[in-house]
């Protein structure tokens, strides 16, 4: 999201030169107010952004803290990007250490990402951009021994054809929440939709385990 976010600042951005110039119908790709790209405005506002990075690595060092003390599993549930995603957080794996099992890692917590259901999607384009950065190596976090990456959850799409990306899904969706009370488990579903405007949804299902670690 940075590297889009710096992409789109540049004044050599061809895309924004000819929307600011209003050519190849390409006006709408900026905003009528400062002649930023229109797109800028939704990246400003996501916790990785340039300007809330520092402020978003505090956050969750307190919520780390706050999980590890109170012995609570804390899941972050965003939106307004205008597509689904999942992250994940977890305790750093270094060299010949055994990993540690979610259900007892104070660290592990989810991000799950879904948007109101009349949001369309990015261009291709971006999402494109996206899903290539998904599996780029984030050492944001490793001062405070904690690493990030993303869920491969979308292994189809919601019609059945081979997804374009497995970490990012380019449709309208929304997520119900549910508590499994055999595992403990809280159960984000975020239901995809097959066809616009048809009504059905398909579901793709991850999992937020208990606390299982000794205070």
């Amino acid at each position: 999201m940075v590297f889009l976010e710096t992409m789109l600042e540049s004044k050599l951005n061809p895309l924004v030169a000819l929307g600011r110039s209003g050519s190849l119908g390409l006006a709408g790709f900026v905003n009528k107010f400062n002649a930023d790209a229109e797109l800028l405005d939704d990246l400003n506002d996501h916790w990785t952004s340039k300007a809330h990075k520092r402020e978003r690595n505090w956050v969750i060092e307190q919520m780390q803290n706050y999980a590890r003390a109170r012995r609570v599993r804390v899941t972050f549930l965003s939106g307004d990007v205008h597509c689904a995603a999942v992250g994940m957080l977890k305790t750093l794996h270094q060299g010949k250490e055994p990993q540690i099992p979610p259900s007892q890692d104070y660290r592990y917590m989810l991000n799950v990402v879904s948007s109101a259901i009349v949001n369309t999607p990015p261009p291709n384009a971006v999402l494109t951009m996206v899903s290539s950065l998904a599996t780029k190596t984030h050492r944001t976090l490793h001062h405070m021994h904690t690493d990030e990456t993303m869920v491969p959850l979308f292994d189809r799409d919601p019609n059945g054809q081979p997804a374009k990306s497995k970490y990012i899904m380019g449709r309208r969706n929304w997520c119900a929440a549910d508590w499994d009370p055999s595992t403990g488990d809280l159960i984000f579903d975020i239901r995809v939709e097959i066809e616009k405007g048809a009504g059905r949804t398909h579901g793709y299902v991850v999992r937020a385990p208990p606390p299982r670690w000794n205070a």
